[in-house]
């Protein structure tokens, strides 16, 4: 009896030694440790971007910010860091092309209640970059991140999973970002009444089958960033001289009230497009593909949009 005692005394002494060695050489992570904190962004949809139409200074992004701090960490602020995008902003000498330049990240603010309302504008970005605002053109970019600082000294500026930028699920180092550049809004999106002399139809097409004029209505479908699709790329001409479907596949551009065409439809067919007239309501051109198609269209819009009046070819 007594043996057994004692080795029953020694073996669990050996326990209890492996567990304290276990403890001190490995301890248990603290998950505490781990968990930061991470912002969340609304953008306002109708402040999302520097408008190049209008005058340029008091042009401004907005937002809403608010923290979360998984009910451990206590956050005291969260600075607003932008980082400036300079569209071909540098000289590649070896390719011969112009590249984007990339500015240091400068502070434009610092929020210390949440949830806060933020506002950039324009001529406050470029102070806070030193520049004038003539310095911006269209095709910048801007890029705001969010450094947060918790009330214990800790600063937590990458986020782990850009998904808790709206719907933080997990424990999660820094914030998120709102980015946008300067741009034009467009939208000519919607309806047009076209009237098409045929000029020409490709080998084995059929001119005169067309009864100038051809009439009929078309669409744009936006497409995002000033670009649409054109339903019918002959406006009509498929229809009478091949009795075939609309070409589709070319594209209407936007860019800051300068509208131009290009593109291929279905079958590879190249187009050319030149602006030949335009009041606001009706747009003339002359369009041609390199299969010998080509024509004179007008193009009437049936909805309360008007064609941009600076035109590009």
């Amino acid at each position: 009896m007594k043996k057994i005692s004692i080795l029953t005394v020694v073996f669990a002494w050996l326990i209890l030694l492996n567990g304290c060695q276990d403890e001190d050489w490995n301890p248990a992570p603290d998950i505490n440790d781990n968990i930061g904190a991470v912002t969340k962004i609304s953008v306002n949809p109708s402040k999302n971007f520097f408008n190049a139409l209008n005058p340029l200074a008091s042009e401004e992004v907005e937002f809403t910010i608010d923290v979360d701090g998984f009910d451990v960490t206590e956050v005291s602020s969260v600075d607003i860091m932008l980082t400036f995008t300079e569209k071909d902003g540098t000289y590649n000498e070896l390719e011969d092309v112009y590249v984007d330049k990339v500015y240091d990240a400068v502070k434009v603010g610092e929020v210390t209640s949440f949830p806060s309302t933020f506002s950039l504008t324009a001529a406050a970005a470029a102070e806070s970059l030193g520049v004038d605002i003539d310095f911006f053109k269209v095709g910048d970019g801007f890029n705001l991140t969010f450094p947060i600082h918790s009330t214990d000294g800790r600063t937590f500026t990458v986020a782990l999973n850009s998904d808790l930028c709206q719907q933080p699920a997990q424990p999660s180092f820094g914030g998120c970002n709102v980015r946008w550049s300067i741009a034009c809004a467009s939208d000519l999106g919607g309806s047009y009444d076209f009237s098409t002399t045929v000029i020409a139809a490709g080998p084995g097409g059929a001119a005169g089958n067309c009864s100038n004029p051809v009439t009929g209505t078309g669409t744009l479908t936006a497409l995002g960033g000033g670009r649409y699709a054109v339903s019918d790329a002959t406006f009509g001409q498929y229809d009478c001289a091949w009795d075939d479907t609309p070409a589709v596949g070319v594209r209407l551009v936007d860019v800051c009230n300068k509208i131009s065409l290009t593109g291929s439809d279905q079958y590879g067919l190249i187009y050319t497009f030149v602006i030949k007239n335009n009041d606001g309501t009706a747009l003339t051109i002359d369009w041609s593909n390199d299969y010998g198609d080509a024509g004179t269209t007008v193009l009437t819009r049936t909805d309360s949009k008007t064609w941009p009046l600076q035109l590009s070819n």
